[in-house]
């Protein structure tokens, strides 16, 4: 791995980060950094969302620098944040999410959005009616990871906190960079990055092309070879780890040069090389017969000179090739030698930094000492504040009692004196304690008897007198004046024009006189308006004190004035009226309603409690009281 010679494009802050960490790995790096994070403005919609956190049933961040903004705002919004569960893309974001004190879940398999959407703890927490999911991120981005939740049926909304933006370079600072410090491959952390990369890259991208580029996800290496990256290393993840994993999987970039940097010329071309001669397929020139022998010497000298020529030529070749492996193996040395003297210079300031051994082995005796004294100290914290945890519940059962008590006798609440004997008797259970065996015989004889004792319906009483009340308005008025339609009378008196002094006094007697032909009916009193208003007044008083009566459990109140609006309906309205009828017999059917129900008394059980109570505290006092010395039991007469 010393062979690289890595471009980070990351913020300046995370390629600091992770130029140590590859330094420490043998790996030299060169930092340029494309993203400059720029925080945007909280806008209305994104206060919304932050006051309605608490609907999202799954908070996703996806970058270091919105979990930043995002825990700042929380600080701001949330005092105490939600319990929900959040995730991040990463590692190195779910930790700065998790300093913050929030439970969040990431892959351990990758940092991608394809690894988190295969997380458990993702799927389960969208697994419920209309689920709604918050992604925290900067402008654009991560839209596969809202696609795959809109599929899944989950309602996605952003919280977009940064804009990222190119930093200001110059034209042919990047192919500059590259050459100048013979740097041999090349790392962007996100598709954003790339497309800055490739921006500042101009017409040089041609040549930065042919350079290996880690990528952090598929989508990203898509990206890269669709814009001519010859070799795309896919990293599945952003990390330093996942960056080391994929460069050992990876061999270093052939270089004849002695600094490592990738040449097109690995080997000499052909204009360089030696000549071979010709082929020996010519015929030997004719000569005369008597120099056969000359000839033929010559021709080995020939065949022999093309093969010297041949070896020659492999030879050359073959130092080549020898002479480039040296100059990468001492590359490589070199690498190797610069790395091993930065550690060497770290590792003396580290051990500068280091108290001296004496100083250390006092520490570390003082620290054993002070784990020791914690680890007491723990001890006895945790018995005292058992021990008062219990007390506290056991006072505590003691006060549901009383206000169990307090609830029958006053209000002859039943529902509420069981709640609340039912959780005295939990209080005892969690104590486990064989001692308090009486006081929950007591508890559980009380619960049966309050489960069998049935609860008065004394709302529904009070909104049935109510509703009498409001009728009794409308009771039938004074009965009308008679009207004689037969003319019987009228008739004798008619001898005139009509008008004569016996018309007009007919007239005026009839207003108080009425004949009635059905005398084998009872006959009612006829009552004048205003006595009429002030028997709708009793009755509607005797309704309302009924409806006191009722409320309060007053039982014999409550009979004593159904009985009165009994009466007063009897005497006062006309039975023959339907109205009248059946008010009267729902008067009379309520006033068989009970009230009041006799309530269980709680005084055995509480008495029970008190015992119980009483004998652990005697117990706890004689546990806690000192034996007395040998000396002093021999004084003592």
């Amino acid at each position: 791995m010393t062979g690289w010679r890595l471009l980070l494009t990351r913020p300046a802050d995370e390629s600091r980060a992770l130029a140590v960490v590859l330094a420490d790995a043998g790996v030299y790096s060169s930092s340029l950094p494309l993203l400059d994070i720029e925080p945007i403005p909280l806008t209305a919609s994104g206060r919304a969302i932050l006051q309605a956190l608490d609907q999202y049933c799954a908070v996703i961040v996806v970058s270091k620098p919105a979990a930043r903004l995002c825990v700042e705002l929380l600080r701001q919004y949330w005092p105490q944040p939600p319990d929900q569960p959040w995730f991040s893309v990463g590692a190195a974001t779910g930790q700065i999410l998790a300093d913050a004190g929030l439970g969040v879940s990431y892959p351990d398999n990758g940092d991608d959005s394809e690894a988190l959407l295969e997380l458990a703890a993702l799927r389960q927490a969208i697994d419920r009616p209309d689920p709604r999911v918050l992604i925290v991120r900067g402008e654009g981005g991560r839209g596969l990871l809202a696609e795959r939740l809109r599929e899944q049926g989950a309602s996605v909304d952003y919280l977009e906190l940064y804009r990222r933006g190119l930093p200001p370079y110059g034209e042919d600072a990047l192919p500059a960079k590259v050459e100048a410090e013979r740097l041999n491959a090349m790392v962007v952390s996100s598709g954003q990055s790339f497309e800055h990369l490739h921006r500042l890259a101009g017409e040089a991208w041609s040549a930065l092309a042919r350079l290996p580029l880690f990528v952090p996800s598929p989508r990203v290496a898509e990206m890269a070879r669709a814009a001519g990256a010859r070799t795309v290393v896919d990293c599945r993840g952003a990390s330093a780890a996942a960056l080391l994993a994929a460069l050992r999987e990876q061999s270093v970039p052939f270089s004849n040069a002695k600094d490592g940097h990738v040449s097109e010329t690995a080997l000499p071309k052909d204009q360089d090389q030696p000549a071979i001669d010709a082929p020996l397929d010519a015929k030997p020139p004719v000569a005369p017969r008597r120099g056969n022998g000359l000839a033929i010497v010559a021709l080995l000298l020939g065949a022999a000179g093309v093969a010297v020529g041949g070896w020659g030529v492999w030879q050359v070749r073959h130092l080549q090739a020898n002479t480039q492996q040296q100059s990468a193996q001492v590359q490589t040395l070199n690498d190797q030698a610069q790395s091993l003297k930065l550690n060497e210079q770290r590792l003396s300031e580290r051990l500068e930094q280091l108290p001296p051994a004496e100083e250390l082995e006092e520490r570390r005796r003082q620290v054993a000492q002070l784990q020791g004294d914690q680890q007491r100290l723990n001890q006895r914290l945790e018995t005292v504040l058992g021990a008062s945890r219990k007390d506290w519940r056991l006072a505590e059962a003691e006060h549901l009692l009383r206000l169990a008590s307090l609830r029958l006798s006053a209000l002859q609440d039943i529902s509420s004196a069981q709640a609340l004997v039912q959780g005295a008797d939990e209080i005892l259970r969690e104590q486990n304690d064989p001692g308090s065996f009486a006081a929950r015989e007591q508890l559980a004889k009380t619960l049966a008897a309050l489960r069998s004792t049935e609860q008065p319906d004394r709302t529904g009483l009070f909104l049935q007198l109510g509703a009498l009340r409001d009728q009794v308005l409308q009771l039938s008025e004074v009965a009308p004046e008679y009207k004689d339609r037969g003319e019987s009378l009228l008739g004798l008196t008619a001898d005139g024009d009509g008008a004569s002094r016996w018309a007009q006094w007919w007239n005026q007697i009839s207003r108080y006189i009425r004949i009635d032909f059905n005398a084998d009916e009872n006959v009612r009193p006829l009552l004048a308006g205003q006595s009429l208003m002030q028997v709708r007044l009793a009755l509607s008083l005797a309704l309302e004190q009924a409806q006191w009566a009722a409320l309060n459990g007053q039982a014999p109140v409550y009979t004593q004035a159904l009985a009165e609006a009994r009466d007063v309906l009897k005497n006062n309205f006309n039975q023959d009226n339907p109205q009248s009828r059946i008010m009267l017999e729902r008067v009379v059917e309520l006033g068989k309603l009970p009230v009041t129900v006799v309530t269980p008394d709680l005084t055995g059980t509480l008495s029970a409690v008190q015992a119980y109570l009483e004998r652990r505290n005697v117990n706890a006092e004689e546990s806690v009281k000192p034996m007395p010395k040998a000396g002093e039991q021999e004084t003592t007469p």
